[in-house]
């Protein structure tokens, strides 16, 4: 899964800028994770997120794949000495977008979703 890692780092690199405080990882469309890729997660990328302007991070996993909820929850086990932020767990992008923008922000998250929705093809929002 090279592109896989090459996705991540490119999603590390915005989080090292430090300006991203939530993330949303939409796992709806991934592979199972294979070992080198757990191995690589845990000792490359978890880290090198683990920035200080992070405060939030919500990870959208589809039911149907129990495998790879069992690999993000053993990542985030041995992970979680270098962990601030907050971890939540959903199975739809909308339920995310709704908890790192809140209802407060109506206007903004039907702008994110939308925004979503013409960027990942097949995207479960709603």
């Amino acid at each position: 899964m090279t592109r896989f890692q090459e996705s991540m780092n490119s999603a590390a690199y915005l989080l090292e800028l430090g300006v991203i405080h939530t993330a949303i990882l939409d796992l709806h469309h991934l592979p199972n994770i294979g070992h080198d890729d757990q191995y690589w997660l845990a000792t490359n990328w978890l880290p090198r997120i683990s920035v200080p302007a992070l405060q939030q991070v919500g990870v959208v996993l589809p039911s149907s794949n129990l495998y790879n909820q069992l690999v993000v929850e053993s990542l985030i086990h041995v992970s979680q000495h270098f962990m601030h932020y907050d971890i939540q767990f959903f199975s739809a992008v909308a339920e995310a977008l709704d908890w790192s923008v809140g209802s407060q922000q109506p206007d903004l998250q039907q702008a994110l979703a939308s925004e979503w929705a013409a960027h990942v093809p097949g995207a479960v929002l709603y």
